[in-house]
């Protein structure tokens, strides 16, 4: 991940990280000399439905990255890992369109 991340990225770039998330997901962004942007998928936030993210908020970190122009990565596993998540057809196809 961290070699793939210092490939893609520059200081001051942005990456997606869904959280909770593995401990070297964070730490990798921020080596990499880019910022992470956290979106919370699963139980911890309230009202959203556990093991899903918040449409709105992800949203809301593409368009903060696009309107800055320094999205360079989305991380992004399924089964997550460590709550073992699996998304959803819906919900990759979502990411899918905020990333093109």
């Amino acid at each position: 991940m961290i070699a793939t991340l210092l490939a893609v990225c520059n200081k001051g770039d942005e990456v997606v990280v869904f959280e909770p998330f593995y401990e070297n997901y964070g730490p990798d962004s921020i080596l990499s000399g880019s910022k992470p942007r956290f979106v919370i998928c699963g139980r911890l936030k309230r009202p959203v439905a556990s093991g899903t993210f918040d449409e709105q908020e992800l949203r809301e970190a593409f368009k903060h990255q696009t309107a800055t122009h320094h999205t360079k990565a989305i991380i992004l596993n399924t089964p997550n890992n460590p709550t073992g998540k699996v998304f959803s057809l819906k919900e990759l196809e979502l990411i899918s369109r905020l990333v093109r």
